[in-house]
């Protein structure tokens, strides 16, 4: 009965965000960017509970380039790109900004996250050009499965499966499979060890 009546939630907040969905690709026909995702990304970033939670893994579900539809994206988190990757039963917590990356299952994120979409988005190698006007280039981040990300931590290198980003840390290099990794930059703390649970 409980699925039944999940998905049935499911179904009646996917039809709500279709209208939202379409706005934003008659938007695209006219705005060659991500602006018009990013306008419903942050409008439905506003919506509060429950309510919120399906909402946005609906419309994520149809507007991204894949996206579970057991995932949960909390209140006041944005996404920046339609070609982010979401697997399945990932927790974005609250107030989190995502920019272009490849979410391996079982990844947990905390509050306040940043996935920066690499280290070269902004060129500044020139002193009499703005940096805004010198350009930059995204790079996909991947973030493997079962890997979490502590509260506050900023992320712009791959994060290998398993791996766990402490608290308020900042990763510019990638991070080996199996890592625990903390600190600004972020530097290796311990590595986890295989077992199994017995029990």
């Amino acid at each position: 009965m409980k699925e039944i009546i999940k998905n049935v939630v499911k179904t009646t907040a996917l039809l709500l965000v279709l209208p939202l969905y379409a706005v934003m690709r008659g938007g695209e026909i006219f705005i060659k960017s991500d602006q018009p995702f990013q306008g419903c990304s942050q409008l439905l970033s506003l919506i509060p509970g429950l309510p919120g939670n399906y909402l946005r893994q609906q419309f994520y579900r149809v507007a991204l380039a894949k996206c579970s539809d057991d995932c949960c994206i909390e209140f006041g988190t944005r996404l920046n790109q339609r070609n982010i990757e979401i697997g399945r039963r990932v927790y974005i917590g609250t107030n989190c900004c995502i920019g272009e990356c490849m979410i391996g299952d079982d990844v947990l994120i905390g509050s306040n996250v940043d996935i920066i979409s690499g280290k070269n988005q902004h060129n500044f190698d020139y002193i009499d050009i703005p940096v805004r006007e010198q350009g930059g280039k995204l790079q996909k981040i991947s973030i493997g499965e079962d890997s979490w990300l502590g509260n506050s931590s900023v992320v712009m290198a791959d994060v290998g499966k398993k791996s766990i980003i402490a608290a308020g840390s900042v990763v510019i290099n990638n991070v080996e499979p199996l890592s625990i990794v903390g600190g600004n930059p972020a530097r290796i703390l311990k590595k986890r060890v295989e077992t199994e649970h017995k029990g």
